[in-house]
Formats: C-alpha cells, structure tokens, sequence
C-alpha cells in the first residue's frame, strides 16, 4: 500500500507480437518495472524501435529502459481466486451463449482538426496538418483476411462486446498527414484493440491495449503515435497514472501488433462505484510538430466495483445482463414448470429476446414478505411424491415464480392474494405409462380469467431449496446487487407453443350402429315418489336441479341437486317465501323412501363463505383409495358481478370427497384444471364401464348456443390423480390443459355417456339452438369421442308459451341418463329439469305460486341397434 491508502499497480510494458493471439497468457517478456510515486506525472521514455523496424526484443527492451532511483518492483496487494473457483471472460462467454453488445457512441476530435474539415478547407492544411478519423469495421472478407485480433471479439460492426468479467473493443482509424504547401504527404490505416478483465473477488483489473498498423505510405514511418489512459479518480479508480506505453513512438511496421498493459484497482470501500474510463491517441508528424488527438471512452467503458456481496469485494461489466441456467438434470421439474410458465406467460418475464430481464431485490424482508403474499393461506398442497413429511427431500412446498427475490415477484405485482396466479403441480418421472420418465410440471387447477403475472405450484423441497440456493449463488457468483437484471434459461423456448407430455389417441373400433329408439314413457320412476316427498316433507327437498345420481355400495341411490328448495309447502300447496334455497343437496333414496341431506344449519352442501360466490354441483362417482370407498363430486364455482338476471360467471372447479358415513360436508375439497375455461363435471363414466381401466371426465366448453363437448380421464377411480385430456384435433392426450380441443359442437351443460350395446351412448339437449327442447343421442365405439348418428329421443315439452305451462318463461335443460335405474342394457332412464325466468320472491312469483315447475322429470326409453350398415 501507498502512504495515500491506494494499492500500488503492477508495471506497463511493451512487447511485440509476431503473431496474435486470443487467450491471456502469461507474459512471455521481461518487462520494465515502473512505479510511480504519489504526484509523479511522467514515466521514463521507452526507446525507439532499432533499424529492424520491430519494437526491442526482451534484452534490448531492458537495456533501453531507463530507470529513475526511486523506482521499486510493484506488488499486486488484491488475493487472486482460487484456480477451481476463478472464472474467466472465457467461461463467462461460454456460460452466456455469447457475449452481448453495446450501444456506444463514437470517439471525437480532442486536438487539431477533423479529416472533414481539413478536406473541406484547404487554408487549414497551409503549414502542414494531421488529421485521424474512426473508420468503419472493414467488411467480413477483409476481416478474414487480416491478421487474427489479439482479443477474444470479432471486431466486426459492434464496436464493444461485453460478458460480465470482460469489455473488449476493437477501433479502426484513418490517418492522414499533409505536407505545410497542403498536399497530402501520406496516410496509414490502424487498428486498436482493447480488453479489460475484471474478477468477481478482486479489486484488481486488468486491460491489455493493443495497436497495428495495417496499412502505410511509407513517407510516414516518421510519424510519432502515443496513448494516454485514464480511469474516473472519483470513483475510487487507482491506475498510477500508467498508459499502455511510455511517450511517443514511432508508428511500427504493417503487421506488427504493439501491445500494453495497465492495472486497475479500485480503491472505494462499503458500497459500490461506476468506474468510467477515457483513452486518447495522439499523432504527430515531427518535421511540423503538427498534431491530431482523438478521444474516446466515457459511460460506455464503464466497470462496477462493490463490496456488498459475499463479504469479498470485487468488479463486473454492468452493461452485461447476465443468465442463470435452471439445472435440468438436477432439477426437472422445477426447471420444466419455470420454462412452462415464462413461455406462458404474457410478459415472458426473463426469457432472454422474448420478454424483459428478471431484477434482483436485495431487501430480505421485503422477499419474505412477497413469498408471504403469493404462496399464502390459499395454496393447495398437492403431493404426488408419497405424503413425505418435511424435511424429507419429496416433501412438497409452495414454489412461487417469478422468484420472491426479484423486483418481478407476484407479490409486487399487485396480487392481493395467490390465487391470482397461475397454478402448478409437479409429478414425478416415470408416474404412468408413456408419460415422461423425469419430472415435470402440469399447470393443475389456474382459475380461468386468472391475470397475474406469477405462478405457485406444488415442488418437492429437494428442487424447491436447491433452485432458491442456485439462484443465491448465482446473486454472489455474478455480483447481482439490488435492481440488476438478469435472464433465465428454463427452457421456455423448447416449450412455447407445445403441449407438454403427450400420448397418441387411437380411437376404438367396432361395427357403429345407430340406436332406434322405442317406448318413450313420460313420468318414469322416481319422479312420483319424488312429488310425493315433496309434498310431505316439513323440512327436507321440495325442488331442485341438476339431478345427478350416484348408485351407493349398500345399493341405495344417492341424488345431487343444485339449486334446492326446502320444505315444508303451505297446505294448499303452494311454496312460502320463506323457504330456504340452497345452492346444494343430497337426496338418498331407499326404495321409495326419500331423505334430504343439507351442510350445517340446513345450509347448502358446499358452502362459499365469499361474499357473492357460490357452488353448484356436478357428477359424482364412488372412489376407492386404500380399500376405502368415498364420495367424489365435482363442484362448480360460480360468481355473481353484476345486478342483471345473467350478470354472473363460472370461476373455477373443485373435487370434494366425502366419508360415506357422513355426507353432510366434506372431507376435502381440491382445485381441479380450471385453467382453459371448461366447466368439468357435464358427466363422468366410471372406470368399471369404460372398458379400458380409465374414468372419463365430460366438460364443456359454455356458450350462449353450440356448446362443446371436452373429455379428460384419469386412470382408475380416484380423480384426485393426474387427469388427461383429449385432443381430438391431433390425436393425443395431453397434461395441460390448454393445449386440448373440442370434441362434439351441439352438447348442453350436462349430458352423460352410458355403456350400450358394446359401444357408447351420449345423450343430451342440443344447444345449437338457445332453450332447444329437443334431446338427442349419439354411437361410438370409444367413449372419448367420434359421435355419430344423431337420433331424436324426446322433446320437452314444458318449453315457452306452447308448452304445458303456456309461459314463455318457462324452459326446460340439462338431460342426463341414470343408467344405475335399468339393467338390461335395452332400457334406460334419463331426466331434465324445468325452470323459469320468473324469479320474483313473492306469492305471485312462478316458484313460489306453483312449486310443480322447478322440478326434475324422468322419462325412460328403449334403445335397440338398427340393423342397417354402420352410420345409417
């Protein structure tokens, strides 16, 4: 250390280059040691080139190098890296792809006149003139056939490369040297070349000048080139007043490279600095002593130092924005549901030419608090790794991205909770045949309309922790200090626009043959006992919708109804306004006994406990986990936005699994895939009818008119498991559900597919008209689609003004077959519900002045196999 605190600086030397080379190495001369006291001003004059034209050798080089007596061997005070840990502009370029480049302005006339001006007005070439002006990178054949460049950039239109430890730029120049009577006595065309290596843990920097000369008149092998070098002093920049070489120099022989040297440090301390750099060159024709100073430098040479990281200090190229790679041999899913998520995204938030960088926030709490807010109380655990228990390396976390550490994270985005985000769950590989054999990342249960710019999925701890650790190290290793930008490579672009792990759809294929339908009965069981119940009960169902049906292993049928009214009716049969509507109920039925099950409180089923939120009910099925049978029933979210009859929407749908010994509430509720706009639960045919192992689950894709039919399946009879959905349009099954497409246009909301006559029957209303009333079926030989011959079943006949009711508000929906009622494959059951648009609470409102319109109906039918050929 000096006696003024700042480092001491290791020597310049010059040293010759018969042939260039691109990697640091070494030096292989015997330099002149310089060192300069505090307020000395000017090194000893290096000697001229001998009559060889080269600059001295090693020995002459020494011998022509005079040495003032206060002159001492510098030492380097700055701690080199550790070989194993030290990483190079070389590995940083190699880490990156490439390096990237910078916008930079170019040099200015310091002294004398501009080439320009000198050509435009000949009085200032009298007495003779010196002129260099920055010249354009020579075309990419020059390029090739000139000498290779001393530095590791191409030195073609980009005038600075950057990786994050490296600045390295390459200038071309023209100069031009006129006689005193105005002619031109000469001219030479130069190339500069300059690289500049910092280290994340050290102070030290180092740049390596270079210049050659490419091409000269030989009248100005006269001429005289120097090079002064400065560093911003303000910020703590220590250089010892050192330049690339010692005074003026003739200019070398075409082709040779001259070459210097000079060490950085900086010298600032607790925080960080923007060190700035200026270089100048200067020509002169000695006959005149006439002379040309071109400068160059400024913001766009700019180094960082700080020591605000890892508790070492060391320095970077702030204009370099570099990239973390995901490890996807370490961590597939974490990298695939990241890569799945940035591709998916709107913003593709640090997806390098595809959306902005990613910043680093350097306030621990303010992270701590942005984790808090997106993986909050909301988050839904879903564990398909075995219900590891923390701190097992399987155990499952809330994994949030864009990471809680950026300026980018969900939590300061302006998401008051985590459900605004998208949501994923990552499954282990090899998890089901023809599906990946590492981890990946399924988008699982995204509310539709969800417009967050963050994700949270369910990640085992081992890919959670190591990811949130690869990225610290990455903060320290590239010296991220708060508000620097940084991409990450996860693999978005491998994913965009794919749909994920897929396997090919082969439909199944049989002899098709179309149903002839026969004996159509009205008033099918058990919709007297049904209206006889609802006549009598003091408390239990007086009328409902949806009407699906779950067949119970002690044999008794299970109803599920949405909207429901509770009884009792007023003995003259009308309802009171004060009956109770609920959103959902149970009915069992034991023979012709019926019982009314409510949630607590002769509340609905599934409550919402959010302020204009609600559920209703889809299909349900009979599940079996560990020998143990439950209910599961799909349920529908929906959401009321505004005052008119049709202001409310779906949200999302959930999976609720009930104990069978208490049907009052359930024992958990799950998000299901939500994620594409499909309200799942339309129907579902277990996988003891499917034929081929799997429980097909119906949705729709909802419209006014020509709503369309969506399929996904699980395998075996637990749909809490990984679900699969139909692409029709291709010929797959896909995990994301997204990524899938419509089946048959023309379903309504709910429909059902029954097993018949060794193929498949779907039955339902037609919506390619608003409030059809008419129900149809279809044949195929594999329940997941390629419906074909539409037969007309029934007609419902309480529709609009000449219906039944005579009233155009009344409208009959939503047909579905119960295929637990019959049992000889030729008879079936289906029901559909009535309804009206007149919904007044008052004695004279249609629900409450006549309770026998919002009501199921059953109607049975029997369905035999035309004998024509296929699709008749």
């Amino acid at each position: 250390m000096s006696e003024s605190g700042e480092k001491d600086v290791t020597p310049v030397c010059l040293r010759p280059r018969s042939r260039p080379v691109r990697s640091r190495r070494p030096f292989l001369m015997v330099c002149a040691v310089i060192f300069l006291l505090a307020g000395t001003a000017q090194a000893p004059a290096l000697s001229a080139p001998g009559s060889s034209g080269r600059p001295p050798g090693p020995a002459a080089g020494m011998a022509g190098q005079t040495r003032s007596p206060q002159q001492e061997t510098a030492v380097e005070t700055t701690e080199p890296l550790p070989a194993a840990a030290k990483q190079s502009f070389k590995n940083q370029k190699q880490a990156d792809r490439k390096p990237q480049e910078v916008e930079e302005k170019r040099s200015r006339i310091k002294a004398g006149f501009s080439c320009d001006e000198l050509r435009r007005d000949p009085a200032k070439r009298k007495g003779g003139a010196v002129c260099v002006e920055e010249r354009e990178p020579p075309n990419s054949a020059a390029l090739s056939a000139a000498a290779a460049l001393p530095v590791w950039c191409d030195g073609g239109t980009a005038l600075i490369q950057v990786t994050r430890f490296s600045l390295c730029s390459v200038r071309y120049w023209g100069v031009i040297v006129y006689n005193t009577d105005g002619s031109q006595f000469g001219t030479a065309d130069i190339t500069t070349a300059q690289e500049i290596n910092t280290e994340p843990r050290s102070t030290g920097f180092v740049e390596e000048f270079y210049m050659r000369v490419d091409r000269m008149d030989p009248a100005l092998a006269t001429v005289t080139v120097s090079v002064n070098t400065e560093c911003n002093y303000l910020s703590g920049c220590s250089d010892g007043g050192q330049d690339p070489w010692i005074g003026e120099l003739p200019l070398p022989p075409a082709g040779t490279w001259w070459e210097g040297t000079v060490h950085r440090s900086w010298t600032g301390a607790n925080g960080h600095d923007d060190i700035l750099m200026l270089w100048t060159l200067t020509f002169t024709k000695p006959q005149s002593g006439k002379s040309s100073t071109v400068v160059w430098g400024g913001a766009d040479y700019q180094l960082r130092c700080d020591d605000e990281i890892g508790g070492t200090a060391g320095c970077v190229v702030p204009s370099y924005t570099p990239t973390m790679v995901v490890d996807g041999s370490a961590y597939p899913g974490a990298r695939d549901y990241i890569g799945r998520v940035q591709a998916s995204l709107d913003s593709h938030i640090g997806w390098l030419g595809m959306g902005q960088p990613l910043h680093r926030e350097g306030d621990s709490s303010v992270s701590d608090e942005n984790r808090r807010k997106v993986c909050d109380s909301s988050w839904v655990k879903e564990d398909r790794f075995g219900q590891r228990n923390s701190p097992d390396p399987n155990s499952i976390e809330c994994d949030e991205f864009p990471f809680a550490a950026t300026k980018e994270s969900g939590g300061q985005s302006g998401i008051s909770s985590g459900t605004q985000c998208q949501q994923w769950t990552v499954w282990p590989g090899g998890s089901g045949s023809g599906w990946p054999s590492t981890d990946y990342a399924v988008q699982a249960w995204t509310k539709s309309g969800t417009t967050g710019e963050c994700a949270r999925a369910s990640m085992p701890r081992r890919q959670n922790g190591g990811v949130g650790t690869a990225l610290s190290n990455f903060y320290q290793g590239q010296r991220i200090l708060d508000n620097d930008g940084f991409f990450l490579d996860s693999g978005a672009a491998a994913v965009y626009n794919n749909a994920g792990p897929v396997k090919s759809w082969e439909p199944r294929s049989c002899s098709v043959k179309s149903p002839v339908v026969s004996d159509v009965t009205a008033g099918a069981a058990p919709q007297s006992a049904f209206l006889d119940y609802a006549r009598t009960t003091p408390d239990g169902w007086t009328g409902g919708d949806s009407t699906y049906s779950v067949r119970l292993p002690d044999g008794r049928n299970l109803w599920l109804f949405s909207d429901t009214f509770l009884g009792p009716l007023s003995s003259n049969g009308s309802r009171p306004t004060s009956a109770p509507l609920i959103n959902s109920s149970f009915v069992i039925q034991d023979g012709n006994d019926l019982t009314t099950i409510t949630g607590p409180n002769r509340g609905p089923i599934m409550p919402n406990n959010e302020a204009g939120h609600w559920y209703w009910l889809g299909d349900g099925m009979i599940a079996e986990r560990d020998g143990t049978k439950y209910l599961q029933v799909i349920f529908q979210e929906y959401y009321r936005f505004g005052g008119g009859l049709w202001d409310w929407g779906w949200h999302h749908s959930v999976l609720a699994t009930f104990s069978l010994s208490d049907l009052n509430s359930p024992l958990s509720v799950v998000p299901l895939p939500s994620a594409a706009g499909v309200t799942w639960g339309s129907g579902i045919l277990p996988s003891s009818q499917s034929g081929d192992g799997y429980t097909y689950i119906y949705g729709v894709d909802d419209a006014p008119t020509k709503k369309s039919m969506r399929v996904a399946r699980v395998r075996g009879d637990d749909l809490n498991t990984r679900w699969e959905f139909l692409d029709p349009a291709n010929n797959r099954w896909a995990l994301d559900e997204r990524r899938t497409s419509n089946t048959l246009t023309g379903v309504a909301n709910e429909y059902s597919v029954t097993p018949w006559n060794g193929q498949f029957m779907l039955l339902t209303q037609d919506s390619n008209l608003a409030f059809n009333a008419q129900v149809y079926s279809y044949s195929s030989c594999d329940p997941a689609g390629g419906w074909y011959n539409q037969v007309e079943v029934y007609k419902m006949p309480e529709t609009g003004l000449w219906g039944v009711y005579g009233d155009e508000n009344i409208f009959a929906y939503n047909a579905h077959v119960h295929p637990q009622l019959n049992s000889d494959g030729t008879h079936f059951t289906f029901s559909y519900n009535v309804n009206t648009f007149d919904n007044r609470v008052s004695e004279e409102g249609s629900h409450y002045k006549d309770p026998s319109i919002y009501k199921p109906r059953w109607v049975s039918f029997a369905v035999h196999p035309n004998p024509c050929p296929p699709r008749c």
